[in-house]
């Protein structure tokens, strides 16, 4: 099970590029992002590790299971309502944003209102399956895609119009002290343990997480990566032009190989693979939460018929996603994307050190027993 913790780990950091991480990130290249992704390296590193001692000590349990241990359901309730919003809110923001790539790059003549309709429906059919077949999922989705983006990065670095002397000069910015919107950004792509609020369901008693050292190590190539290649490729003031940088950045990209010439299709082709299963992950473990709040709820990994209550909260998540773009536009998606990211950042570390606490006190009450 080992792989599963970190395949939800590679797609969490990876999907920072749909929930506008390197924009908000490159806003701030003069004034604080270095520092902040530095803070967001250690703290969000140490928040994983933390969160693996939990799972250690709740093998078999997600997160309501282990909050219905010490508190009652009135109390537990309300909080499994607001992760679940969270988690779907994460869901809908990348969908949203994914929508508008498609209709900007691949096909401007299609209504960007349909197409997240269309993904919407894939992902409502995804999210209602068992929470073991959602992660074969995961996994099949990241087997397909990783490779090809890894070829992508490396295609980038090795780029002649990469401009390493850009990338030094913003280097040279970080003594500047961190801030708060960038941090928020950065911390993200550290987060992707959070997926096992749920997925620890699966893990068997004896689980022992190994090769914990590739959290950092994952968060800190990707989030380099998302930063600095784009100020790379398009110089240190230019690169803030543009909303959906990496797209953009893609695009600066020619490959040649026969018909496969312009980046830009393959990479919006795997991050359509990647947004999907992210998005159907997402609202599964969202689903999950609010499962929870209903009385009489038992958690089943993989039910033999699936249940009337996945189809009708997983139609009301999309339903919710589709409205919502409709009377939000482009700039107010980004605002929302933003407060969510900083609103995260103080839940997140509150659960988890919370969590962790009480993973203490079940640890020390089993020793006595």
């Amino acid at each position: 099970m080992n792989r599963y913790f970190y395949y939800c780990v590679t797609l969490v950091s990876m999907l920072n590029l749909m929930l506008f991480v390197p924009y908000l990130l490159i806003q701030d290249r003069y004034t604080g992002a270095l520092s902040s992704m530095i803070t967001a390296a250690v703290v969000g590193s140490t928040l994983a590790i933390l969160f693996t001692h939990v799972m250690k000590t709740f093998p078999g349990k997600g997160l309501p299971e282990i909050f219905g241990m010490f508190f009652p359901k009135w109390v537990t309730a309300p909080l499994m309502f607001l992760l679940g919003c969270m988690y779907f809110m994460s869901g809908s923001i990348v969908l949203t944003g994914f929508s508008v790539l498609i209709n900007r790059f691949l096909n401007p003549d299609s209504s960007s209102f349909v197409v997240l309709s269309l993904l919407s429906i894939a992902c409502i059919y995804g999210a209602t399956r068992s929470t073991l077949s959602n992660i074969f999922i995961l996994e099949m989705g990241l087997i397909i895609s990783v490779p090809l983006i890894l070829m992508i990065l490396f295609k980038s670095y090795r780029s002649p119009s990469l401009d390493w002397d850009a990338m030094r000069t913003v280097a040279q910015y970080w003594r500047n002290p961190p801030k708060l919107t960038p941090y928020a950004a950065a911390i993200f792509l550290f987060t992707g343990y959070s997926g096992y609020a749920i997925f620890n369901r699966l893990n068997p008693p004896n689980f022992r997480l190994r090769f914990r050292w590739l959290i950092p190590l994952i968060g800190c190539f990707i989030l380099a990566s998302s930063f600095f290649v784009p100020i790379g490729f398009h110089g240190t003031e230019t690169v803030a032009s543009y909303l959906y940088v990496w797209s953009v950045t893609a695009d600066s990209m020619t490959m040649e190989y026969g018909f496969l010439e312009r980046v830009v299709f393959i990479f919006l082709l795997l991050y359509l693979n990647l947004t999907l299963v992210y998005a159907t992950n997402v609202w599964h473990i969202s689903m999950e939460l609010f499962k929870s709040c209903l009385p009489g709820a038992k958690p089943q990994i993989d039910p033999e018929r699936t249940p009337l209550t996945n189809w009708i909260i997983a139609c009301s998540l999309g339903l919710i996603t589709v409205m919502t773009s409709y009377f939000f536009n482009e700039k107010q998606n980004l605002a929302l994307a933003t407060n969510w990211l900083i609103f995260r950042v103080f839940v997140e570390v509150i659960a988890v050190l919370f969590l962790f606490v009480l993973s203490i006190g079940a640890g020390g009450r089993k020793q006595s027993t």
